[in-house]
């Protein structure tokens, strides 16, 4: 079974899936620049001062969404662990990350329900 190394395929699909959080991460970071710059340039974003909570909100939401697939990708490599204390310092990685992911997660409600309230007035 020279041809077919798991182990090798799980380092290899846990990178994959790591890259596509990091583009994602990456790619809300600069739509949420290009929006921060769109609107200060075009005079709105100090007349409208509710841009800068969409644009938090939706960067949260990107930001969260390139963590689960890191997460996924961490939660992979422990089937690729050597030893227990790799498996332990990818478990406190994966707890932080998803700490970080419930922190995001409870910013984004408050602001949706900021942005709702500011909506119905």
């Amino acid at each position: 079974m020279d041809g077919f190394n798991l182990h090798q395929t799980l380092l290899i699909v846990q990178r994959i899936i790591s890259t596509c959080g990091i583009l994602i991460i990456v790619f809300g970071v600069a739509l949420a620049i290009s929006q921060f710059v769109w609107y200060t340039l075009s005079g709105q974003m100090v007349a409208h001062g509710e841009k800068v909570n969409r644009i938090r909100l939706g960067l949260g939401r990107i930001l969260i969404l390139g963590l689960e697939f890191i997460v996924a990708a961490d939660l992979i490599s422990t089937t690729t662990t050597p030893d227990y204390y790799a498996l332990g310092m990818v478990a406190i990685v994966v707890a932080i990350r998803t700490l970080l992911s419930f922190s995001i997660n409870r910013e984004i409600m408050s602001l949706s329900t900021e942005e709702q309230s500011t909506l119905n007035t």
